[in-house]
């Protein structure tokens, strides 16, 4: 069950997909397939990015909560420079930091769905702001 779990929680497709329709619905942005297209793309390899900083994810510098001083950590655990993600991203790992860390309680799953978690509210939380930026355009 846990590998299940795990599987169907790391299905990029699937999560963008859902991702993108939640985030469309709560903006209510309305794109041609071309920008849609190129918003998922950008946002599997968003996706990629938080998914190496998961990895590392923890109150890496002591202080008793996670925030984006962890996030920096983590991020250079992994070999990513903090300085060169996406400000929209920074801001979406953060949200997303607090939902997989928040998953990390439950037990049995918690563990195998944290990363996911993770990687799935940072991709939402992603695509709202980039569709609100379009929408401003």
């Amino acid at each position: 069950m846990r590998d299940w779990l795990k599987k169907s929680a790391t299905d990029t497709s699937a999560i963008v997909n859902a991702a993108f329709a939640k985030a469309v619905k709560q903006t209510g942005a309305v794109l041609d397939n071309d920008t849609a297209q190129k918003l998922k793309e950008s946002t599997v390899s968003a996706m990629g990015t938080a998914g190496s900083i998961a990895k590392n994810m923890t109150d890496l510098n002591g202080d008793g909560k996670i925030d984006a001083e962890d996030l920096k950590i983590a991020a250079q655990k992994a070999g990513v420079a903090w300085d060169s993600i996406d400000p929209d991203l920074k801001t979406a790992l953060v949200a997303g930091g607090v939902a997989g860390v928040g998953v990390n309680v439950i037990p049995f799953v918690g563990q195998a769905i944290a990363v996911p978690a993770f990687i799935g509210t940072t991709a939402y939380f992603y695509l709202v702001t980039k569709l609100n930026n379009l929408k401003k355009k």
